[in-house]
């Protein structure tokens, strides 16, 4: 009985300190955020709702998604009551913040970003389909499904999906003949 106690503690002592490194480890990571942005959090009430994801390796992206030539903040957060993922961005102009999926249906997205794998800044497209010649946009990505752009359209964030023959980020593909030998 006193082994079966004992196992018992300590298993729960483990789980109590690996909870606890990771409500630590959580706290460290919003230290990678750029200045400000986690106090503008907690003043917008996001924390109300929602928490930060840290599953992806960048789960925030900086660029300018409403043109206005400030750099903006994307952030993977997570609806506490649902547990459904998304994006929350927050435009350097104001202290509202704008709620991608995690709960709320976005388009043919859905409202469960669970899919999403990597995502990043793509300054090329928006301007090449002349929706902004200053606004850049997300690429979300996931090896086994198409890949989706999100763009702010100057009142509220679209999303369009790019086929396989789309340039994006990088720029066109430019390609040569290899050289006679």
């Amino acid at each position: 009985m006193k082994r079966t106690i004992s196992k018992i503690a300590l298993i729960t002592l483990i789980m109590s300190i690996s909870l606890f490194a990771g409500e630590m480890n959580s706290e460290a990571r919003y230290d990678e955020l750029p200045k400000g942005i986690y106090t503008a959090l907690v003043g917008s009430g996001f924390f109300d709702s929602y928490e930060v994801c840290f599953e992806m390796n960048n789960f925030f992206q900086r660029g300018d998604f409403n043109g206005d030539g400030e750099f903006d903040i994307a952030i993977h957060a997570i609806k506490r009551t649902s547990r459904k993922k998304g994006i929350v961005i927050l435009h350097q102009n104001d202290l509202n913040y704008h709620i991608i999926g995690a709960g709320k249906n976005f388009g043919d997205l859905g409202d469960n970003f669970d899919w999403l794998k990597k995502w990043r800044i793509d300054s090329y497209t928006l301007k090449q389909n002349r929706v902004s010649a200053t606004a850049e946009a997300l690429i979300l990505d996931n090896p086994d499904f198409p890949k989706s752009l999100i763009y702010f359209d100057g009142l509220t964030y679209q999303t369009q999906g790019l086929d396989a023959y789309s340039y994006y980020s990088d720029g066109p593909t430019i390609s040569q003949a290899l050289p006679q030998l």
